[in-house]
Parts: structure tokens; C-alpha cells; sequence
């Protein structure tokens, strides 16, 4: 041995073994992430369309949560153990977000005086125009809000 280190370039068959490894690995592992990310909207028929809002078990009784949904915002509001409501979370008078009132039990707007009830009727203020109502359903733990009641 005179010290020279002779290097041994991989052939077309090292490659394409390593091409082929590379491309199954890959192809698995989104497999996987596609498998555990949870998709907005579900492909259970009696709940499209819908969107995924919160685990029932992070929404205390009393609390609320505003939701984007497209180019919509509803807010959620769990009145009660089992009793959850969906309004929409826009103002149609001021456009300000409402915020729901727990010690009243009543759905607000911060801008103005607004005040409408849990099914999105008004109790107070200049309109006459209700909230639009959502159906909210649960499953497997999770709260989902599907389109608005007709």
C-alpha cells in the first residue's frame, strides 16, 4: 500500500436502489401526516359541510369560541353540559365581532348596543335583523359546526 485511497463512484444500479428507497420512505411519510392531520372539512355525509372547532373537553361549560369558517365568522357558545349553540359572530349593524356574556347569558357587540339571546334573537338595540343560527354537532369528542338552519 503506497497511501493512495482509491474511491469507487456508485454505479446506475446503487442509484436507482437509492432512488427507489428515497421515493417509498417518502411516499410513507406523507401517507402518515396525511393520516394523523385532521382535514377541516369531514367526509361524513350527514356533517357537510362542516368545519372542526374544538375537542368538547378544551370548551369549559359557560365558554365560547369564535370561529373562522371561509370568509363566515361563528361563534360557539357551550350553554350548558350537553347544550351547545352557533350564531354568527358578526354584528349586521356595526360588523363588530359579538362576544358572548356568560353572567347575562347573552350574546353582545362591544361597539354598540346589541344584545340578542342564545338562538340569535335580538332583546335589545336598533335592528330587527336575528343572527343566523348553525347546527352544531358532536362527535367522537370533537364540536363541529355544520351550515345554518333554514
Amino acid at each position: 500500500m503506497n497511501g493512495i485511497v482509491e474511491r469507487v463512484r456508485p454505479g446506475f444500479t446503487e442509484l436507482l436502489l437509492f432512488g427507489v428507497i428515497l421515493l417509498i420512505l417518502t411516499g410513507t411519510g406523507i401517507g402518515i401526516a396525511l393520516y394523523l392531520v385532521p382535514s377541516e372539512r369531514l367526509q361524513i355525509p350527514e356533517l357537510q359541510p362542516s368545519v372542526r372547532v374544538i375537542r368538547e373537553a378544551d370548551l369549559p361549560v359557560g365558554g365560547s369560541r369564535v370561529v373562522n369558517w371561509g370568509d363566515r365568522i361563528i361563534l360557539l357558545v357551550r350553554g350548558g353540559e350537553r347544550r351547545y349553540f352557533a350564531l354568527n359572530g358578526v354584528s349586521p349593524v356595526d360588523g363588530c365581532i359579538l362576544r358572548w356574556d356568560p353572567d347575562a347569558l347573552r350574546v353582545v357587540s362591544p361597539c354598540g348596543y346589541l344584545v340578542y339571546d342564545s338562538r340569535g334573537n335580538v332583546v335589545a338595540g336598533l335592528t330587527t335583523t336575528p343572527l343566523s343560527s348553525y347546527a352544531v354537532v358532536v362527535r367522537d369528542g370533537t364540536i363541529y359546526v355544520t351550515e345554518p338552519h333554514r
